[in-house]
C-alpha cells in the first residue's frame, strides 16, 4: 500500500504550506483543529517518487519508527508565525519526520561505513559534509553542524535539515536519503521505540551540555513534555545532584518528571493567572512576587538556572523572571516570532543560552558526537527511556495520531509514532 519499488513511488504525508490556505485553516483552527490535517491543511498523503541518492556517499533508508517531534506537531498546527527566517533555510514541498529508527535499504558506489540491513539513526543537519562543500565551514569545523552557514548554497537545494526539505524526504514516510556521515549504527541492546528517541533526548543533552548544572546549584525545568524529562534525566545521567524542580501541568507530568530525577513539582494549569502560577512558583524558591500593572508580575530571586523547554514568548518572558539576578536561562524549546518582556534580561544582567539540536560534544575528556553520548548513557543504564513512546500509527491513520498528541492529557501520550510495515 505505501510503496512500489516497480514503478519507483510510495504513499507518503508531504507538507506544502499555502498562504491562502494557511489562513482559512487559522480562523477555522480557533474552532477545531480538525481542519489542521484536513482537505484545507498543508498536511495531505500522496503518492509521490522515491527519492534519488544525490550522490555516492549518499544511502537510502526505510524508516521502522519515525516520531512525531513538537516542532513538527507546531508546524502542523501552525503555530509558529509564517514569516518566521525558519522558512528561508527550508524547501517544499516537503516530507516531515527527522526523529526515525531505520534500516539501510541501498548504499551509494562511495558508502565504506554502512551496508544494506544496518539499523541506524540519522542525524537530520544538512551541513557541509553531506552537502559535499569544501572546505567546510567554521561552525562546522568545530563540531556545531547544526550552525552551518551553507544551508542554503553547495550543490543541493535549500535544506537545514531532513525532512524539512524538497529532496531527501523524511521518517513520515516509507522511504527516505541520507548522507554517509548522518548515520549512527544503533548498538543491538538499545530497542526501537528507545532509538527513535535518540534525536529528542539528544536535543536534551545538548541544552544540559550548554549550561551543565553543579551540584550546589537551584535549578527550574519549565515545561514537562518530553524535551523537559530529557533534560531532567540527562541532568541526573551526567551525574549532577542539583536541586531540581520542574512546573508541570497534570499529576501524570509530575510522576514523569519525578521518575527522571526532580526534588519537586509545582502544579499549574491554563486556566490559572500569572499570579498564581508565579505565587507558586516564589514559595518553592522563597523569592518575592511584586504585582504590576494590567495583570503582569515582577519576580524578585530565583533559580540559579531556569531551562525553557516550552518555547513561547511566554515561556520565555516566565524563565528570564523566575532567574535570579545574575543567573542563566537556557532556551531549549523551539521560540520563533513572538512578544517577549525582556526586562529582566538587562536588569538582572541575566545571560541567556541558545541551544541547537546536536553537536560534537566535550565530555568526560572525550569529543563525540551528542547521539553517541546518548547511546553510552543508555547501555551504561543511567539513561532509561522505557515506556516513552506510547501510541504507534500506520501513516494512513495520521489524523489519529495528532488528534492523540494534542489531547494527551485524556491519552497519556508521550512520544507517538509512525510505524512501517
Amino acid at each position: 500500500m505505501y510503496s512500489d519499488r516497480h514503478t519507483n513511488t510510495m504513499t507518503a504525508l508531504i507538507y506544502q504550506p499555502h498562504p491562502v490556505r494557511w489562513t482559512l485553516c487559522k480562523i477555522a483552527g480557533w474552532a477545531t483543529p480538525e481542519v489542521y490535517w484536513s482537505k484545507l491543511s498543508a498536511l495531505r498523503l500522496a503518492q509521490v517518487p522515491i527519492p534519488p541518492l544525490p550522490s555516492a556517499k549518499w544511502v537510502r533508508l526505510k524508516p521502522r519508527l519515525g516520531g512525531i517531534c513538537g516542532t513538527d506537531l507546531a508546524a502542523v498546527l501552525q503555530r509558529g508565525h509564517p514569516a518566521s527566517i525558519l522558512r528561508v533555510f527550508s524547501s517544499f514541498p516537503a516530507i516531515l519526520g527527522h526523529e526515525n529508527v531505520s534500516i539501510v535499504d541501498e548504499v551509494g558506489a562511495n558508502v565504506t561505513t554502512v551496508q544494506p540491513g544496518d539499523r541506524v539513526v540519522v542525524e537530520s543537519a544538512l551541513s557541509c559534509v553531506p552537502r559535499e562543500i569544501e572546505p567546510v565551514c567554521q561552525q562546522c569545523a568545530a563540531g556545531r553542524f547544526t550552525l552551518c552557514e551553507n544551508f542554503r548554497t553547495g550543490p543541493l537545494p535549500i535544506g537545514s535539515m531532513i525532512g524539512w526539505n524538497s529532496f531527501t524526504g523524511g521518517s513520515w514516510a516509507p522511504y527516505f536519503v541520507a548522507h554517509e556521515s548522518q548515520l549512527h549504527r544503533v548498538p543491538d541492546t538499545i530497542s526501537d521505540e528507545q532509538a527513535v528517541l535518540t534525536d529528542p533526548i539528544a536535543g536534551a543533552l545538548h541544552a544540559v551540555l550548554r549550561r551543565r548544572p553543579t551540584d550546589h546549584e537551584n535549578v527550574l525545568i519549565l515545561g514537562a513534555g518530553l524535551v523537559g524529562m530529557g533534560v531532567a534525566a540527562t541532568i541526573r545521567a551526567l551525574g549532577s545532584q542539583c536541586k531540581l524542580t520542574a512546573i508541570t501541568r497534570h499529576p501524570r507530568q509530575a510522576e514523569l518528571m519525578q521518575r527522571f530525577g526532580t526534588n519537586h513539582t509545582i502544579p499549574t494549569n491554563r486556566s490559572e493567572g500569572q499570579a498564581v502560577r508565579y505565587a507558586r512558583v516564589a514559595q518553592q524558591v522563597a523569592g518575592t512576587v511584586v504585582p504590576s500593572m494590567f495583570g503582569h508580575q515582577a519576580f524578585i530571586g530565583g533559580f540559579d538556572v531556569v531551562f525553557d523547554c516550552v518555547g513561547t514568548g511566554q515561556s520565555l518572558t516566565d524563565a528570564m523572571k523566575y532567574a535570579r539576578s545574575g543567573g542563566t536561562v537556557v532556551e531549549v524549546g523551539t521560540s520563533q516570532i513572538t512578544l517577549v518582556d525582556t526586562a529582566p534580561l538587562w536588569f538582572d544582567e541575566l545571560t541567556l543560552i541558545g541551544t541547537n539540536g546536536r553537536a560534537i560534544e566535550h565530555y568526560d575528556n572525550r569529543s563525540m558526537h551528542t547521539y553517541q553520548l546518548v547511546f553510552e548513557l543508555i547501555q551504561q543504564g543511567k539513561l532509561n527511556l522505557a515506556g516513552l513512546v506510547t501510541h504507534r500509527f500506520p501513516l494512513d491513520q495520521y489524523p489519529q495520531a495528532f488528534r492523540t498528541l494534542i489531547h494527551r492529557n485524556q491519552t497519556n501520550a508521550i512520544k507517538v509514532v509512525f510505524e512501517q510495515p
